[in-house]
């Protein structure tokens, strides 16, 4: 019975892909990402960190993050699973009960664990690190001196229209969340007694005591969006952070109740974490090999034809019963 049931859902389902099916367009990305790190005097104007948007598709974190639900099962999270499928919701309690933690730094290589092909009405699709053709590329690059490979991964997509395209998270290198917050300020800053409670006051919340989440901050982040609109687009959203130092204003003084008015407070360097961005928006041919420039950073993209899918991704039913029970044994 369960049987007919999946080959009547599939059938179903590759008859309703088959209308649509034309209007899929499949490509195949490849992207090396690295940094310049020469000695430079360019004086970068203040910018704030990539704003990324409410659709983006991270393939990345899945790759790197480890569930430890078992470690800290009193913390709330997410799991690699809620990251890739919906980031905008992932920090909500009621998504998932799990944490997943992350390395302090990105390996370069990021690629799926085996080799992949897309089906019909699938989302980006991350390939293995054997299916990429910039072997060579990076090993040139690499050579040269005062370069730091960040990333390199290799994704195939159906290409949308600008306004129903979703970019892909690119990110990289270092995580400084132990000592700058996403907007780059120092975490390292005296703790606010007001607002502080010991753990001896938890029963005031109902006796669960939640600890703060810190999400990573890391050295390269942003998106890169790519669409059809007769011709192929690429839109960079990038940016490289790098420690320096600020001058920011301090914490103000006590209120003055006397003269009834707040003295302000005095500037003085402190530690941050500067932005320096990446955005371009170039119009592209497939096939070719394209190269984005930048003092501090260095993209190398292709974009290239591929075998368009055909079929739809099989329905995984092994082991499921309607009742969630193992299925019985059959000689």
């Amino acid at each position: 019975m369960l049987r007919k049931i999946a080959i009547s859902i599939a059938t179903i389902t590759a008859l309703s892909y088959s209308v649509t099916a034309h209007a899929e367009s499949w490509f195949e990305v490849e992207v090396f990402v690295f940094e310049r790190q020469n000695p430079s005097v360019e004086k970068w104007l203040e910018a704030s960190p990539p704003t990324l948007a409410n659709n983006t598709v991270d393939m990345i974190t899945p790759v790197i993050s480890t569930d430890i639900t078992g470690v800290a099962s009193a913390l709330t999270g997410c799991t690699s699973t809620d990251w890739a499928s919906d980031t905008s919701n992932c920090d909500d309690p009621k998504v998932s009960n799990n944490i997943a933690s992350h390395p302090s730094e990105v390996p370069v290589s990021i690629g799926a664990a085996t080799p992949q092909s897309a089906f019909l009405g699938q989302g980006t699709v991350l390939l293995a690190q054997s299916q990429g053709q910039f072997q060579d590329i990076i090993r040139t690059i690499s050579r040269e001196p005062y370069v730091k490979s960040l990333v390199h991964l290799t994704w195939q997509q159906n290409m949308q229209s600008r306004r129903l395209a979703k970019p892909v998270r690119i990110f990289g290198g270092k995580d400084y969340s132990k000592t700058f917050d996403y907007y780059g300020l120092s975490v390292n800053k005296p703790a606010d007694t007001s607002m502080s409670m010991s753990m001896g006051d938890y029963g005031t919340l109902g006796g669960f005591y939640e600890a703060p989440k810190v999400k990573p901050v890391w050295e390269l982040d942003g998106s890169i969006n790519i669409y059809l609109n007769h011709y192929l687009y690429i839109e960079n959203n990038l940016a490289l952070r790098k420690p320096t130092q600020k001058m920011i204003e301090s914490t103000p003084a006590a209120f003055n109740e006397y003269a009834a008015l707040e003295i302000e407070g005095k500037k003085q360097l402190a530690p941050f974490l500067q932005s320096i961005p990446l955005i371009q928006n170039r119009r592209v041919r497939s096939g070719e090999l394209h190269y984005f420039d930048h003092p501090q950073l260095g993209i190398v993209m292709q974009i290239r034809k591929m075998a368009q899918p055909t079929s739809v991704k099989p329905i995984d039913l092994t082991g499921y019963t309607p009742q969630g029970q193992p299925m019985p044994y059959s000689s």
